[in-house]
């Protein structure tokens, strides 16, 4: 151990000692002190302070026999009964020995700290017939579908807007291609011109061009394409209004 980490740990050690040392003057001659052997002469064979920092000083140096010794000396002196500098001096030396012994310095700190490692994973041994994995198709989009269908009809009302983006690619028939140009938000469907025409010729749902709001939405090349399908929307006022728009 280096001068400069000794002298370091002994200023520690004695910071939390004073009160207990009870005369701050010998406190600075042993931190302060060139020779601390000679410091040590000071003390009173057999007081607490002495043995005290004996053992210190032993922990200091290195001289680990003379500290055990010295330690045993003074918890019998105490009939095996540990002081506050006692155990401070016994948790350092587990400090200052974990790099040769560290299972031995755990071992200390666990039982002066009182720590159990006794947790167990709690288990349940009952058996159940529940399903452990959800059955995909459960959820699926063909079987979500169905049910929205089922349940509401052909007006998608069992669907949300989002829907809408991957609905438009299936195959419709005349009522729920209608319902679905009615909720249409955006034009921005490659199929949307084919779509809006064939709603237009459809008998139940014949009304002219301006009807649903998504006509006044659609691009220059989808109503030029709506021009193609249908040649006579050019006779209808709403259509030219809107594409000269």
């Amino acid at each position: 151990m280096s001068r400069t980490l000794a002298t370091a740990l002994v200023i520690v050690s004695i910071a939390s000692s004073i009160c207990g040392a009870g005369e701050i003057g010998y406190v600075e001659d042993f931190a302060l002190a060139k020779d601390r052997t000679e410091a040590l002469k000071q003390l009173i064979p057999g007081t607490d302070d002495y043995y005290y920092y004996h053992c210190l000083h032993y922990q200091n140096t290195a001289q680990k026999a003379q500290f055990d010794k010295t330690f045993k000396a003074w918890l019998d002196k105490h009939n095996g009964n540990r002081t506050a500098r006692a155990i401070m001096l016994e948790n350092r030396r587990a400090l200052l020995q974990y790099k040769n012994d560290p299972q031995g310095s755990l071992r200390h700190i666990q039982n002066r700290l009182g720590l159990l490692f006794n947790h167990q994973r709690q288990t349940t041994k009952t058996t159940t017939n529940l399903k452990t994995k959800l059955d995909e198709g459960m959820i699926s989009r063909q079987r979500l579908t169905q049910q929205a269908y089922s349940r509401n009809g052909d007006s998608m009302g069992g669907f949300e807007d989002r829907a809408l983006d991957w609905l438009i690619a299936t195959n419709l028939n005349e009522t729920r291609r209608h319902y679905l140009l009615a909720r249409l938000q955006r034009p921005d469907y490659p199929n949307l011109p084919k779509l809006v025409i064939d709603d237009l010729n459809t008998k139940r749902y014949s009304r002219s061009f301006g009807s649903l709001r998504i006509h006044s939405k659609m691009l220059l090349s989808q109503l030029d394409e709506c021009i193609r399908l249908k040649p006579d929307l050019l006779k209808q006022t709403a259509f030219v209004y809107a594409y000269l728009a």
